[in-house]
């Protein structure tokens, strides 16, 4: 089993407990939260594209299957 670590995950989770411990934290953390998220969206994805993506296809007009065998009928 692969286990792969997020910061997203972990931050909500170390939140979520000090919002059970200490509840007046939760008007700061939400802020800080959304203020971290807008800062984020604002600067787009800072990580590199590489390869082909699902949206680089072309569209499937253009796209050419493979020919199928046609076979002649028998006759009657």
């Amino acid at each position: 089993m692969a286990f792969s670590l997020s910061i997203g995950p972990v931050i909500a989770l170390i939140a979520g407990i000090l919002i059970l411990i200490i509840p007046r934290l939760l008007n700061y953390i939400v802020a800080l939260y959304l203020i971290i998220t807008g800062i984020l969206g604002l600067m787009g994805d800072p990580r590199p594209r590489i390869g082909a993506d699902a949206t680089d296809m072309p569209p499937a007009a253009v796209q050419h299957a493979a020919p199928t065998r046609v076979t002649p009928p028998v006759g009657i």
